[in-house]
């Protein structure tokens, strides 16, 4: 699951105080460096951008639903995977719930931005890239944050108490044996949208994406319930963007419960099926 989804995957939380304070979580987070060093797209390296169009199939041309089936009023927040992070001398590790250390250093900046996402890809100097995701949080503060994170919504102590495992999917990991997958995963309350359920967002259809390897297309709408969070409660969805650190979606995605959109659950086997394989470690 994305970062602090106890914590900051209180991305409810983050949508509320973080977005005046920083600038670019897309809708939260204002003024960070963003997913990956660099603009709205990505300075990947050959293993990600050769590779995850064909890996993901990240084609958008679902046809419009030809009989929408239950109707949702949603509000959304945006997020994304932290990176490109380089390790530094003296930094602070990533620990697992262990107390291992994973790898890398990080600044105490990247440490503690990365602990609000809750996907953070780290690269080496080789310009390999590890992704490690939020596993839950540890007995003790790690790293203290409040000189980073000034906003009262944010729990520190939770932030600072992050503890992470080495994801399987490049983009990081949803819920058990689920992946993440850019533009087409969305956490959400499964108590009012069950995991596997796939979402269509008129709002959504035709608006222009970066996709990984920086080519650009329109979006069908069409999205995937594989994650989860522990502020996302009730009709609030939050859209994963992959490494696009800005809101690709800014008509629809606000960041405010008071700013509803209209959608639909599609049960077209044809459309489920293919985005469950999308999202499945077995693919």
């Amino acid at each position: 699951m994305a970062s602090m989804r106890s914590t900051r995957r209180s991305k409810s939380i983050l949508s509320m105080g973080l977005g005046l304070m920083l600038m670019s979580l897309s809708s939260y987070v204002s003024g960070q460096i963003g997913a990956w060093r660099g603009a709205n797209t990505i300075s990947t390296s050959a293993e990600t951008a050769s590779s995850l169009n064909k890996r993901f199939d990240l084609k958008f041309d679902l046809p419009e639903p030809a009989s929408p089936g239950e109707r949702k009023t949603l509000w959304a927040t945006y997020y994304y995977v932290y990176g490109d992070v380089r390790s530094v001398p003296d930094g602070q590790p990533l620990l697992n719930l262990s107390g291992d250390r994973l790898g890398p250093l990080l600044s105490v900046r990247d440490w503690c931005l990365g602990a609000i996402e809750g996907t953070i890809r780290v690269v080496d100097s080789n310009g390999h890239a590890e992704v490690y995701n939020y596993a839950g949080r540890g007995d003790s503060v790690q790293v203290d944050c409040s000189g980073v994170i000034h906003s009262p919504s944010i729990n520190l102590n939770a932030t600072g108490s992050s503890r992470y495992r080495i994801a399987t999917g490049p983009f990081g990991d949803g819920v058990p044996g689920m992946i993440l997958v850019p533009y087409r995963t969305i956490a959400a309350d499964t108590t009012v949208i069950p995991i596997g359920t796939v979402i269509y967002i008129p709002a959504a259809r035709g608006m222009e994406i970066i996709l990984p390897s920086g080519r650009k297309t329109k979006h069908d709408g069409y999205f995937y319930v594989a994650d989860v969070g522990g502020a996302i409660k009730g009709n609030h969805i939050d859209v994963f963007g992959g490494i696009l650190s800005s809101n690709p979606f800014p008509n629809f995605i606000k960041n405010k419960s008071s700013q509803t959109f209209e959608a639909f659950v599609i049960a077209d086997s044809r459309i489920t099926e293919r985005l469950k394989r999308l999202h499945t470690l077995s693919q």
